[in-house]
């Protein structure tokens, strides 16, 4: 990835860490503009990260339209269970769309964990 001009030094660091941190439970992940245009990546090559930023802000923006058309808001975090018992998340992170595949049968809650401290929302504040 270091030959696209997008790198996001702040956004691949974070990737990296969230990665380290999950100790393999998290195995890909990306961050991708709206346009497809990937920013950050980390074990996505053998995917391709080009091809995986475009299919998510796809999937971004398809699930985004069909909740606008029925008028219930913006999505929070996409959860798919994919057939090899994997899971795919995707949500939104300052604009960007982020994109995080699970090894197999991960702990979702520790996952789900790491998203929260990470991927904090603007302005939310952290309740004890």
């Amino acid at each position: 990835m270091r030959d696209l001009e997008t790198v996001s030094p702040e956004l691949q660091s974070l990737l990296e860490e969230v990665i380290k941190v999950s100790r393999g439970a998290i195995e890909v992940a990306l961050v991708a503009k709206p346009d497809g245009t990937p920013v950050a990546h980390v074990n996505a090559s053998s995917v391709g990260p080009e091809y995986l930023a475009a299919a998510i802000s796809a999937i971004s923006g398809v699930v985004s339209s069909i909740l606008e058309v029925m008028q219930i808001g913006d999505y929070k975090r996409v959860v798919v269970e994919l057939a090899s018992h994997r899971y795919l998340f995707i949500f939104q992170h300052r604009g960007d769309v982020v994109a995080l595949i699970t090894k197999l049968h991960p702990n979702l809650g520790f996952v789900n964990l790491l998203l929260d401290l990470y991927f904090k929302e603007e302005g939310r504040v952290e309740e004890l």
